[in-house]
């Protein structure tokens, strides 16, 4: 991930909020998405298969009931609601748990392999996705989880003024400095007269 140069790892002290936050919303929108991913070929596919289904049907029953004219690949549908419940786990996902990503598209290819005596590539597909969800996952989440344990998060205005109002004076003045990027040079101590608020061009 580009943090212009910078791990916030590592240097978060250092890092002003607006980057800090930049950096979170990056994580948290690739989680997002890949997520979201997972429910986009579902529509299609339900399309798709459910016509295959009421056409092999058709031909079916046209056929005297016939079992070898009856198509079974409809069962292929189950692939992609596996692979949309597996997107749901993938939102809700921990670092140590997200191995349960790939049990609703395993049990989806159990289940199509079993019950329809069908197989497709498409489950390869998806499973190989899922791999590098898996991946992905672990450099997201630890991130995440670090950010959102910072003494700065959420990186705004109001976690400013609740952290200023517990510092010292010397704590304070580095703090401001951090999150804004700029140095304080004067006047700080005011922050801490109760009678005057914090000056909005410093926070």
């Amino acid at each position: 991930m580009d943090n212009s140069g910078e791990d916030f790892f590592e240097n978060w002290q250092t890092m002003p909020d607006d980057e800090l936050l930049e950096c979170y919303r990056k994580l948290l929108r690739e989680h997002k998405r890949l997520a979201r991913l997972t429910f986009v070929p579902l529509l299609p596919a339900l399309v798709i298969y459910g016509f295959m289904g009421w056409t092999g049907f058709i031909v079916y029953e046209h056929s005297g009931f016939q079992a070898d004219a009856m198509s079974f690949d409809v069962g292929r549908a189950f692939y992609y609601v596996g692979l949309a419940v597996s997107g749901a786990l993938i939102s809700t996902a921990s670092m140590k748990h997200r191995w349960a990503i790939f049990l609703p598209a395993v049990i989806s290819l159990a289940f199509v392999t079993l019950l329809f005596n069908t197989f497709s590539v498409e489950i390869l597909i998806m499973l190989s996705y899922l791999v590098y969800v898996y991946f992905r996952l672990g450099v997201i989440l630890p991130g995440l989880d670090f950010l959102r344990g910072l003494p700065r998060f959420p990186f705004d205005k109001h976690s400013a003024d609740r952290d200023i109002r517990t510092m010292n004076a010397k704590e304070a003045e580095e703090y401001i400095e951090l999150s804004s990027g700029n140095v304080v040079s004067q006047g700080y101590e005011s922050i801490f007269d109760d009678s005057v608020k914090p000056p909005k061009k410093m926070l």
